[in-house]
């Protein structure tokens, strides 16, 4: 009886250590999974945008053209930018996680992913409606053009880890530290 209370302590004291060594640990989010939320929710909102700004009287062919303009436009710029070579050059460099990290919920890192990009736009939209209905389907563009982005690192991304047979995780908020963690 005495023995069998010792090894319930023991265990009790072993499953106290672990949850206070991995309550230390940093909650990290998934990179991936991120990207793609993201991507998602925004090229939903921009065809929802189109949709008001057409709904609003622009003509439907005005409102896809600046669309399309939005989009291309972001689309460029973020291709052509530096910042994106440096998120490659960062992931090489991502340090190796051996222990299961803490993940932040999805829907808490969907909400962080949200600000200030995707609700300003989603903003500013809605307000262009009643002032310039060509303007909102401009601006609806624009977001689109940054799911249209998100996606497509999500998409990079996905061939990235299944190349090294790692998934990659990232404290949240910018400049965070990026980790390598096994499947």
């Amino acid at each position: 009886m005495a023995a069998a209370g010792a090894a319930a302590a023991v265990a009790g004291a072993a499953a106290t250590a672990e949850s206070e060594d991995r309550s230390d640990a940093p909650v990290l989010l998934e990179t991936r999974a991120q990207a793609l939320l993201i991507g998602i929710l925004r090229l939903a909102l921009a065809v929802a945008g189109l949709a008001a700004a057409i709904a609003a009287g622009t003509r439907s062919s005005g409102a896809a053209a600046l669309f399309a303009a939005g989009a291309v436009i972001v689309l460029v710029a973020i291709m052509s930018r530096r910042r994106s070579r440096l998120v490659w050059r960062r992931l090489a460099e991502a340090e190796r996680l051996e222990s299961e990290p803490r993940l932040e919920p999805r829907r808490q890192a969907l909400a962080r992913a949200t600000y200030p990009s995707t609700i300003g736009l989603t903003v500013l939209t809605a307000l262009a409606l009643y002032l310039n209905p060509g303007l909102a389907a401009l601006l609806a563009g624009i977001l689109a053009g940054l799911g249209g982005a998100a996606l497509g690192f999500a998409a990079q991304l996905t061939a990235w880890e299944r190349q090294r047979g790692a998934r990659v995780l990232a404290e949240p908020g910018r400049g965070g530290r990026v980790f390598e963690a096994p499947r």
